[in-house]
C-alpha cells in the first residue's frame, strides 16, 4: 500500500491515469463535427432577422472542469483509497505467520477472532505477503501461500476442547526455530498455560511478534460434587475482578426424554477473587435425570461438566431363600440390610 498524505492507495498504479487528463481537456474542448446541410425553402422567410442569443461552438470551461473532476473522482476511486491506514505487522514484508492458541477458553469468542484474523488477512494480502497458520493444539508444519486463500478457509478452522500440551509446545518450537525468518501475529485466549515463553521466546528470536489477547474473561467449572444431599459446584475465572453472579444450569432430560434444563444455580465472585461455589438442593428423581451442568452463556468444554452415577440414586435387588418361616428371618443375613 502507498500512502500520501494520510491517505493510502491499495491500486496506486491507477492513479498514472491522471496524466491523461490534460490530454482529456483537448478532447473536450475540440470543436464537434460540422452540422449536415439541409435545403429549405422555408429559410428565405428568416432572412434579415437578428439573434441577440449567441450560442458558443466550444464547450463552457466550466463544464469541462466538472467533467474533469468526474473522470478524476472515477480514477481515484478506483486506485482504493484509505484514508488513514493501519500500520500493523501484516502490512509489512516477507512471511507472516499467524499463530492461534485454538483452546476450549477462546471457544466463546471465536467468531470474534475470526472476524479479527480476516482483517488481518485484508491487510497481508494488500501487502502481498505470504501468510502460514499454526496452532499450538495442534501443531502441523505451516503452509505459507496467498493471503486471499486462506481466508477462503477460515471457516473450517475450531478450537479444541483442550489445552496445548507439553509435547504440542514441544513441537510447536522445533518446528518455528526450523522455519526461514518471519514476522508473527499471536492470537491468544488469555488461558496460562506451560510453555507459552518459551514459545514467545522462539516466536521473537524469527522476527517481530504483535500478541493479541482477548478482553473476555474465562469462565470454567469444576466436576459437581456430591455430599450431605446437596449438589457442590465450583466455578473459576481466570483473572481476577469486580462481583459478579454466574448462572449454573443443570441439563438433562424429562420424564417424556426431551433435552431441557431442569435446574439453575447461582454463584457470586466476590471482589478480587477467582472462585465461586453453588450448592443446589433436588429431589432424588430430578437429580438422577440430570446428564451434565453448564454455564450461562459460555459455550466452551470447559464451562461443561458431565455427571456420573454419583448424583443418583442406586437401586439394589436383594436376592436371598425365604421359606417363608418368620420364626427364622432374624437369622437371615438380608433382613438387617432390608431394615436399613
Amino acid at each position: 500500500m502507498t500512502v500520501l498524505g494520510g491517505i493510502g492507495f491499495t491500486a496506486p498504479w491507477l492513479l498514472t491515469a491522471l496524466l491523461a487528463l490534460p490530454i482529456l481537456w483537448l478532447i473536450l474542448r475540440a470543436v464537434p463535427p460540422a452540422p449536415i446541410r439541409r435545403r429549405f425553402p422555408g429559410v428565405a422567410l428568416l432572412l434579415g432577422l437578428t439573434d441577440d442569443e449567441t450560442v458558443s461552438d466550444r464547450t463552457p470551461w466550466w463544464l469541462l472542469l466538472l467533467r474533469m473532476l468526474a473522470v478524476a473522482a472515477i480514477i481515484l476511486g478506483l486506485a482504493g483509497p484509505v484514508l488513514n491506514p493501519e500500520v500493523d505487522r501484516a502490512e509489512g514484508d516477507g512471511p507472516l505467520l499467524i499463530v492461534l492458541d485454538g483452546t476450549w477458553a477462546g471457544a466463546t469468542r471465536w467468531p470474534q477472532q475470526i472476524q479479527a484474523i480476516e482483517a488481518q488477512l485484508t491487510r497481508a494480502s494488500r501487502a502481498e505477503r505470504t501468510v502460514g497458520f499454526l496452532t499450538l493444539t495442534r501443531p502441523d508444519e505451516p503452509s505459507f501461500q496467498s493471503a486471499d486463500v486462506w481466508r477462503s478457509r477460515l471457516a473450517g478452522f475450531a478450537p479444541a476442547p483442550w489445552q496445548p500440551s507439553e509435547a504440542d509446545i514441544a513441537r510447536a518450537t522445533k518446528i518455528m526455530s526450523n522455519l526461514p525468518d518471519f514476522d508473527t501475529l499471536w492470537f491468544s485466549d488469555a488461558l496460562d498455560y506451560s510453555g507459552r515463553d518459551a514459545v514467545l521466546d522462539t516466536l521473537q528470536s524469527r522476527g517481530a511478534v504483535e500478541v493479541y489477547q482477548t478482553a473476555a474473561n474465562v469462565l470454567a467449572i469444576a466436576p459437581a460434587v456430591y455430599e450431605n444431599n446437596v449438589v457442590n459446584l465450583n466455578v473459576a475465572r481466570a483473572i481476577p475482578g469486580l462481583e459478579r453472579e454466574v448462572v449454573i444450569q443443570a441439563e438433562g432430560r424429562d420424564p417424556a426424554g426431551n433435552a431441557r434444563i431442569l435446574a439453575t444455580a447461582f454463584a457470586s465472585f466476590d471482589q478480587g477473587t477467582t472462585t465461586a461455589m453453588a450448592e443446589l438442593s433436588l429431589p432424588s428423581e430430578l437429580r438422577a435425570r440430570i446428564t451434565g451442568f453448564t454455564i450461562a452463556g459460555q459455550r466452551s468444554a470447559g464451562a461443561t461438566t458431565l455427571v456420573d452415577d454419583a448424583l443418583r440414586r442406586r437401586e439394589v435387588a436383594l436376592i436371598g431363600n425365604d421359606g417363608g418361616e418368620e420364626g427364622l428371618q432374624l437369622l437371615s443375613p438380608l433382613h438387617y440390610i432390608e431394615q436399613a
